[in-house]
């Protein structure tokens, strides 16, 4: 089986040195690649799809939302977030599914077991944002804050949640027992912080959805304060373990997964 990453740019992507590594402990003789797809060649998805005769793909920035129109179906959570990372290919027919959300939670729950009766802020309100709060939404007890620039971003979400300003949320910062960076902020080159942690509580777990750099400049400030940090690798790492059960119907090898990244890191 063939299978790959599309995106734009890609050659920064781990996903195929992740999932190759995976098939290799496994004994499997499928094969991942990178495929880059300019917005002006996206038209041309199937065509490109079908000449790399692939069973399975994932789907990066920035064609997350792009993808939808050309799949014959999605699942429940790609159709709350708006946005599909895994497509699966079955008898000619295309399924997409969002293992972001899902992802992202299977790591935190490995550094924050008692998820259940935690007070969680989440900073940004984009497609990253929702989705990780649809999945954790699954988990958590009390009700989810979601945290923005701008109000109005919110007028498109139909979930359940408290939305409020990032200023009222660094006012009231204390409260929160997990806070988690959605925002592109601390990116590569990118060096802003959300959010003012003067009114962090010392106990607060602070966590990232990025994981290249390994520690944003908002986890650096918190690990400085003394709190508990937790970053993207997770995320990654089971995202793709996720996809791969949904291509496969098997197991991964996680652990191969996750070092093989650190390692490349």
């Amino acid at each position: 089986m063939k299978y790959a990453v599309i995106g734009h740019p890609i050659d920064h992507s781990l996903s195929p040195v992740m999932h190759n590594a995976n098939f290799k402990a496994l004994n499997d003789p499928s094969s991942y690649e990178a495929i880059d797809i300019s917005e002006e060649q996206f038209h041309l998805i199937r065509e490109i799809i079908k000449d790399k005769e692939l069973s399975g793909f994932n789907v990066t920035i920035p064609h997350k939302e792009r993808i939808i129109p050309f799949l014959d179906e999605i699942d429940d959570q790609s159709k709350t977030v708006g946005a599909v990372n895994t497509v699966k290919i079955e008898n000619g027919k295309w399924i997409g599914y969002n293992t972001d959300g899902i992802g992202y939670v299977t790591g935190l729950k490995q550094v924050y077991p008692d998820l259940e009766n935690a007070y969680i802020l989440i900073l940004g309100a984009g497609g990253a944002s929702k989705g990780l709060a649809n999945e954790l939404r699954k988990y958590v007890q009390p009700r989810l804050t979601i945290a923005n620039r701008s109000i109005k971003r919110f007028e498109s979400w139909h979930l359940d949640v408290n939305k409020i300003s990032l200023q009222e949320a660094e006012n009231t910062l204390s409260q929160y027992d997990i806070i988690i960076n959605t925002t592109p902020a601390g990116m590569n080159e990118n060096k802003e912080v959300i959010i003012n942690l003067d009114n962090l509580d010392e106990q607060t777990l602070v966590s990232d959805i990025v994981y290249v750099p390994f520690k944003t400049p908002i986890l650096e400030i918190a690990e400085s304060r003394g709190n508990p940090i937790h970053n993207g690798l997770d995320m990654f790492v089971y995202q793709g373990a996720e996809s791969f059960r949904i291509w496969t119907g098997n197991l991964p090898h996680i652990q191969t997964m996750k070092d093989t990244v650190l390692k490349h890191l």
